[in-house]
């Protein structure tokens, strides 16, 4: 099924503009949703059930496994549903319900295999079917030419959600926490009834976006669509050697992809205890990150997108990639204790927090001009992998780092993440280049 036409323009029409926005909240409550799933969960069984940490990671594992299978599944359901809603809408409300739902009756859980069970299995089905409708929607509902600037204006809505959820998190101990000695040291826990309230939140957030999804999304009619296909059968079809052929393209942006995550991968899993470390009061910490760092994030998303358009995507992704690489590279500088620079945190947290968020929607446009017009949803499952793989590989060199250095040499995580970044430039540049427009925009 081909994107729905518009005439060609050189802007973005009131309908376009209006289903971006429709997605762009879909997006909201899916960043909202993640971060409480990312943060909250694993704390609740260590905080509230008093579990040790090998009973997280046996979740994290079957979570990871379960996103896995599923992503890949529920985008060929969707690729081959055939209702009077369209063949997207019904996974938001289905999805995004499921998981809400699931998350809030996690809060009110005495039980480990409950957690497990809701975490590992209903959320990570509620989740999938809600992302497979979501990351195959925009190419189904954007033409290419437009493709770019709808990306932006939909994750900078999604990193909206990202702020509002990232605020929760840093005033979630002053609102609900309370002090336990542990050992000789005195740590901040959360309350049974502070994570009632931010599980909810997130919860919630993920429902509101299923039901806006499937009331306001508009999607081509289903009689434009080829034939169902059986599940056997797309396996069978996409996993044959000569329509893997096909798709040499999509493969190259899968490997470059990899390798910028991987990047990504290496800063974030200790970016928090980084920040935290340094001699910063709540003041400044919220002016560099919120005040400053996330402005700059929609103003770099937001322009990727529409030059992308305008020059296409080749001309755009690498040269941004060197700049922010560089910028990332040099945050050690900012010193610890008597060497601590408040002006090189102002200076240099926009380029972490754009390497982290700012490419995500670029990206996502140029690999969605290479999914297969009518395996959309499977072909997403497929890049899914992207994220798995660069989080292993990120994780253990990110781990090495902290275990074998200083902690205030923890740092060097942005070098390193940053290498990755420019290693992943001649990758993109072997991708062609799939819009080329001279038009003004």
């Amino acid at each position: 099924m081909e994107a729905i036409k518009e005439p060609k323009q050189r802007k973005f029409s009131r309908f376009l503009l209006l289903q971006a926005l429709v997605i762009g909240f879909i997006k909201m409550g899916e960043s909202v949703f993640f971060f409480f799933e990312q943060n909250y969960l694993n704390l609740y069984l260590v905080q509230v059930l008093n579990k040790e940490a090998i009973f997280v990671s046996i979740m994290v594992s079957v979570s990871a496994v379960m996103g896995l299978i599923l992503q890949f599944v529920f985008g060929i359901i969707s690729d081959n549903t055939r209702t009077k809603y369209g063949r997207r809408r019904p996974f938001f409300i289905f999805g995004g319900i499921l998981a809400g739902i699931s998350m809030i009756t996690y809060a009110f859980s005495g039980s480990y295999i409950l957690c497990l069970i809701l975490d590992g299995i209903i959320i990570a089905i509620g989740t999938n079917s809600y992302l497979a409708a979501e990351r195959s929607l925009i190419p189904d509902v954007f033409e290419p030419e437009y493709r770019g600037r709808a990306n932006g204006i939909i994750y900078i809505l999604g990193n909206i959600g990202l702020v509002i959820a990232l605020g929760l998190f840093l005033v979630s101990e002053d609102l609900f926490g309370y002090d336990i000695e542990v050992g000789s040291q005195t740590v901040t826990y959360i309350s049974q009834a502070g994570f009632i309230a931010l599980l909810s939140i997130g919860g919630g957030f993920i429902i509101l976006g299923g039901i806006v999804g499937f009331l306001f999304v508009k999607e081509a009619n289903v009689s434009s669509f080829p034939p169902k296909k059986k599940i056997s059968e797309e396996l069978k079809e996409t996993f044959r050697i000569s329509e893997l052929k096909k798709h040499k393209e999509f493969g190259k942006i899968i490997i470059a992809i990899v390798v910028f995550r991987t990047g990504i991968s290496v800063i974030m899993p200790f970016l928090f205890n980084y920040i935290l470390g340094l001699p910063m009061d709540v003041v400044q910490l919220l002016i560099a990150i919120m005040v400053l760092s996330f402005p700059l994030v929609f103003v770099f998303t937001y322009l990727m997108g529409k030059y992308s358009d305008k020059f296409g995507r080749k001309r755009m992704i690498p040269f941004a990639i060197l700049f922010v690489a560089i910028g990332t590279a040099v945050t050690p500088l900012i010193g610890l204790g008597d060497n601590f620079k408040y002006w090189l945190v102002l200076l240099c947290f926009p380029f972490v927090m754009i390497s982290i968020l700012g490419f995500d929607g670029s990206m996502d446009t140029w690999s969605q001009d290479l999914l297969p017009e009518n395996k959309r949803g499977q072909f997403n499952g497929i890049l899914n992998i992207t994220f798995t793989v660069s989080q292993i590989i990120g994780a253990f060199i990110s781990g090495l780092v902290v275990d074998t250095q200083d902690p205030t040499t923890w740092g060097l995580i942005f070098p390193i993440g940053a290498i990755f970044f420019v290693l992943s430039i001649p990758l993109f540049m072997k991708v062609k280049d799939t819009l080329k427009n001279e038009d003004e925009i």
